[in-house]
């Protein structure tokens, strides 16, 4: 049994990690924490679910296709709304309050468009999965084991892009330092835009992989995004493997508390542990601990 649950929140918790690997790879990459990234997941899930349900192609083929078209989304976004905010004779700033009022306005507009498209109905994606997997006389969801799977897969992929390859690097020297980028010849507005849509990519396949267990909703994105911003908080914002490693110890707290404390207040234990961790480590489990001398 405790098995099981364990199995359980994990692979919710590897959900809930990669949405919030997006938000700290947008963070690391442009300074900004991106309040429409809850939309973002919902509308991943949405494209997912038309993909599979409506044009029929296969789930995994709807997988990708909707962290494309979420990509490629994203990417529109920052490019017409986002960069007019962060970037300031020549080079890149913090926008304050004004970026944060323009993701808020961003996820009410996705949140209307979702609902103009899709209505207040919850869907469901057709059935894609098996009988259960007996392991040691224990039989465990097939769907549990996939998204974990297809979750551990995604991340070493993007490991590999960011350490294995020339745009990786690019990345990752943006993130470090973009004034420094540019002057190494880095085009510094195409790698922020291939940021947010590797991010956006992330989101929509959180969407994608919960979509089958849970209905697919427009009001689906808020509670992501907490349960994401809480899990990037609590391995360390801007921590990219402080978000998988936040988001796996979410997801175990919150089914581990649903299971033996009480399942109607599932959603508060995740928060208990994230104010458990600051109070122990204000800079999250694997954030940077700043020392400033007097």
């Amino acid at each position: 049994m405790v098995f099981d649950f364990l199995i359980v929140g994990l692979s919710i918790g590897i959900v809930y990690g990669i949405v919030a690997l997006g938000i700290s790879l947008i963070y690391s990459g442009l300074d900004i924490v991106h309040f429409a990234h809850g939309e973002i997941f919902m509308l991943g899930a949405f494209i997912g679910l038309v993909i599979f349900n409506t044009v029929g192609l296969p789930y995994p083929v709807a997988l990708i296709l909707a962290m494309i078209a979420t990509a490629v989304i994203g990417m529109i976004i920052e490019r017409i709304f986002y960069r007019r905010l962060t970037r300031s004779g020549g080079g890149y700033t913090v926008a304050g309050m004004g970026m944060i009022i323009v993701g808020f306005g961003m996820a009410v507009i996705l949140q209307n468009i979702a609902f103009l498209t899709w209505g207040a109905t919850s869907f469901g994606y057709d059935p894609i999965y098996g009988p259960p997997v007996e392991l040691g006389g224990i039989a465990l969801p097939r769907s549990y084991l996939w998204i974990f799977a297809v979750a551990i897969t995604l991340m070493v992929i993007l490991n590999l892009f960011l350490k294995r390859t020339k745009y990786g690097l690019a990345v990752r020297a943006v993130a470090a330092n973009k004034d420094i980028a540019s002057l190494m010849g880095i085009n510094v507005p195409v790698m922020i835009s291939v940021i947010f849509g590797v991010a956006c990519g992330l989101g929509a396949a959180g969407g994608v992989l919960i979509g089958p267990i849970n209905f697919v909703s427009v009001e689906m994105g808020y509670l992501m995004l907490i349960k994401a911003f809480s899990a990037a908080v609590i391995g360390g914002f801007g921590s990219l493997p402080g978000a998988i490693l936040g988001g796996l110890l979410l997801g175990v707290a919150e089914t581990f508390g649903a299971a033996y404390i009480s399942g109607s207040h599932k959603d508060i234990y995740a928060f208990i542990l994230l104010i458990v961790v600051l109070m122990i480590r204000p800079s999250g489990l694997m954030g940077v601990v700043v020392k400033v001398k007097a």
